[in-house]
């Protein structure tokens, strides 16, 4: 298990013009992607589900997850990623 910095753009399915291009860690331990709520709505996505998380102090959070497309080095994929809240570290996972 590691992490690595990489460039990615990820962008609304159903408004495929609403882009960001980010830098962000990828965690190659980490089950989902977390991407700051509010970059997710200023593209216009909205929660699809809610998930519980158990943090590593053992504390159980519950967060809104959205379906994104995620896109790096000319391949791109659907994802669904949690929307972070503020203080909570964004990153693409695998």
């Amino acid at each position: 298990m590691g992490t690595f910095k990489v460039k990615f753009r990820i962008w609304n399915p159903a408004q495929p013009e609403r882009v960001e291009d980010l830098e962000g860690y990828v965690d190659t331990g980490a089950a989902f992607s977390w991407i700051s709520r509010e970059r997710l709505e200023r593209l216009g996505l909205k929660p699809s589900r809610r998930m519980p998380f158990r943090t590593i102090e053992g504390r159980v959070l519950e967060r809104d997850m959205a379906a994104v497309y995620v896109g790096s080095d000319g391949y791109s994929v659907p994802d669904v990623v949690v929307m972070a809240e503020p203080g909570e570290i964004s990153g693409y996972g695998s």
